[in-house]
C-alpha cells in the first residue's frame, strides 16, 4: 500500500512541477517582443545586387593604389592596412568616402586618392529585390606595402 501511494504521489509531483518547453521559440521573437515597433520607419532595403565600379571593385582598388601619394607615405615603412567605406546613391554618385584603419597619415592619403578616383566616375548602383536602385554602402579593405 505504501508503494502505490509513493508511486501516486510521485506521478502528482512530477506532473505539477514539469517545466514548460516553449515550442520553436528563436532569440529574434524574443527581442523583437521586448522592443518597441514604430511602423512608420520602414525596414531597411535588402541589396540582392550590390553598387560597383565601372570595372569591377577590384579596378576601383587599382586606380586607388595609382593615385595615392607615394612620397606622403615615405616615412612609413611597413604594410598599411585600412577600409575604404563609400556611399553610393540610387544614380551611382558617390555621396561620402570615409577610411578606417590604425594609421591617420595612412588614412588621409587612401581618402585622397579615392575622392580623386570617384570624381569624374559614376557607379553602377545597388539594385534591391525588385530590381529597383537604391542607396548601398560599399566596404572595401585596402593594403598597401610601402617596403
Amino acid at each position: 500500500m505504501k508503494k502505490i501511494f509513493l508511486f501516486i504521489l510521485l506521478i502528482i509531483f512530477e506532473t505539477g512541477f514539469a517545466q514548460k518547453v516553449k515550442k520553436n521559440e528563436r532569440v529574434k521573437d524574443k527581442f523583437e517582443s521586448k522592443q518597441p515597433q514604430d511602423l512608420s520607419v520602414p525596414p531597411p532595403p535588402m541589396i540582392t545586387f550590390p553598387a560597383q565600379y565601372p570595372n569591377g571593385n577590384k579596378a576601383f582598388i587599382d586606380a586607388v593604389k595609382k593615385n595615392i601619394d607615394k612620397s606622403a607615405l615615405k616615412e612609413l615603412n611597413k604594410e598599411l592596412k585600412t577600409k575604404i567605406i563609400l556611399k553610393i546613391d540610387s544614380e551611382g554618385n558617390v555621396i561620402n568616402i570615409s577610411t578606417y584603419g590604425d594609421n591617420e597619415i595612412f588614412n588621409n592619403e587612401v581618402k585622397k586618392a579615392a575622392d580623386k578616383t570617384t570624381s569624374k566616375v559614376k557607379w553602377e548602383a545597388g539594385k534591391n529585390n525588385q530590381g529597383e536602385k537604391v542607396i548601398d554602402i560599399v566596404n572595401l579593405p585596402f593594403k598597401f606595402s610601402n617596403i
